[in-house]
């Protein structure tokens, strides 16, 4: 972990900078309501994660995170100025170019601060910010418009992105910044092989090929997935039954969703127990959790102060359960990676992580489109029971892929047996 006696390159504020980073970036999208731009935004993303984590390695990522606040600005601008569909389409698109520059650059700067010993800490903090940024964006957009018209919705949108552009600009990285990642890695000599043959002649020509045969770096991608899939097929969803069921109105919709969102500013917690005890107990427990609470809102039906009540319940359950899952499959994800250049020395030590966390965003990118097809199309063709039990069957059954391949097999020899 570097050192440094500039405020300016602290662990502390390291973590904030990336914080309103992902923060504003995810708060950007959750005021673009329209369904189309918002998975054009994410999809085009996915295309260039991995170009983002080969520029993750580079000797500077002031540039490219700077360009990733400064698309996203002129792709809110462009929104906000757009009176035609072509113009909303070219903004998405813009958009989902700043996503993976903001994301895989910023948690390799957070990865390169902190170190694997306090990562799941510092990534509490970061799915705290993403939580918050899924779930606000929606609630300030309908507030602002509803009380000061449609320019007004995206007044806070261009006060963080000035706010991140000008925290990215005192940020100065250390001259070890690239070399804490190398330092902190374990070199098996030729020895380590049991046949005396070097590691070196087992290499895999491409980290990104290593990473995917690791089962616990699999299984952290799915859950990485799978969890924001469950996220923002709520997000679609929700507002239109709680409409049709309660009637309620878009100011009322806003404030049952603080119920869903209160429960992620404890994700740091969360993210501290993950240093402590490993991603195994929380994700476990999240998961655990989002099954049932899923599944229970199929009980919500009718128009009663029973069901008004259960369902600001079950939310702030699931709201809990993310709580505990995002932190731990972050740094998962982190570990997995770690356990992977274990096993094999010389994948690009940098290289590794930078493409983790390219594929991480790619997955992030990939829920916004299947969580609300997967919810709209359950919801429209089988009903809203299905969608839920059906939700809550798949959170089931990634506790169970977590019992199987979360927090194990990353030290001694599980290490080799597993992803090699």
């Amino acid at each position: 972990m570097r050192s440094s006696a500039s405020w300016q390159s602290s662990p502390i504020f390291v973590i904030v900078v990336v914080c309103v980073a992902v923060f504003t970036d995810i708060f950007l999208y959750g005021l673009n309501v329209p369904v189309l731009p918002f998975a054009l935004e994410e999809r085009t993303g996915l295309m260039f994660a991995g170009w983002t984590g080969d520029q993750a390695c580079k000797k500077t990522r002031q540039l490219p995170f700077l360009a990733g606040m400064l698309i996203a600005g002129g792709a809110t601008l462009l929104f906000s100025l757009s009176r035609s569909l072509g113009g909303v389409l070219i903004a998405g698109v813009l958009q989902g170019l700043s996503t993976p520059l903001i994301f895989t650059i910023g948690y390799s700067l957070l990865l390169d601060t902190v170190g694997n010993g306090r990562i799941g800490r510092a990534l509490g903090f970061t799915s705290m910010s993403l939580s918050l940024g899924l779930f606000t964006g929606p609630i300030v957009g309908g507030f602002n418009y509803d009380f000061a018209g449609y320019f007004a919705v995206f007044g806070p949108a261009f006060a963080l992105i000035i706010l991140e552009v000008g925290l990215r600009l005192l940020l100065q990285p250390t001259a070890d910044e690239h070399s804490s990642l190398i330092s902190s890695r374990p070199v098996s000599n030729a020895n380590d092989d049991p046949n005396g043959l070097s590691t070196a002649q087992h290499q895999p020509a491409s980290s990104l090929v290593t990473l995917l045969h690791s089962p616990c770096f699999a299984v952290a991608m799915v859950g990485m997935a799978l969890l924001n899939t469950f996220m923002t097929a709520f997000e679609s969803v929700l507002p239109i039954y709680r409409h049709e069921v309660f009637g309620y109105t878009p100011k009322q919709i806003a404030v049952v969703f603080l119920a869903n969102t209160l429960p992620m500013v404890f994700s740091p917690v969360s993210g501290a127990l993950v240093d402590r005890i490993e991603s195994f107990g929380p994700a476990l427990a999240g998961f655990a959790l989002a099954g049932p609470s899923m599944m229970l809102l199929a009980l919500i039906q009718t128009n009663n102060f029973i069901n008004s009540l259960l369902l600001r319940i079950l939310l702030f359950l699931f709201g809990s359960s993310v709580s505990l899952t995002m932190p731990a499959m972050t740094a998962e994800i982190s570990l997995a990676t770690e356990a992977v250049e274990h096993a094999h020395p010389g994948i690009s030590s940098r290289g590794a992580y930078s493409q983790a966390y390219g594929l991480s965003n790619a997955a992030f990118a990939g829920r916004t489109l299947a969580g609300p097809l997967y919810a709209g199309y359950m919801r429209e063709w089988f009903g809203w029971k299905l969608m839920v039990i059906s939700s809550g069957a798949l959170g089931l059954a990634m506790a169970g892929l977590v019992c199987g391949y979360t927090g194990e097999g990353r030290n001694g020899e599980a290490v080799q047996r597993r992803d090699l």
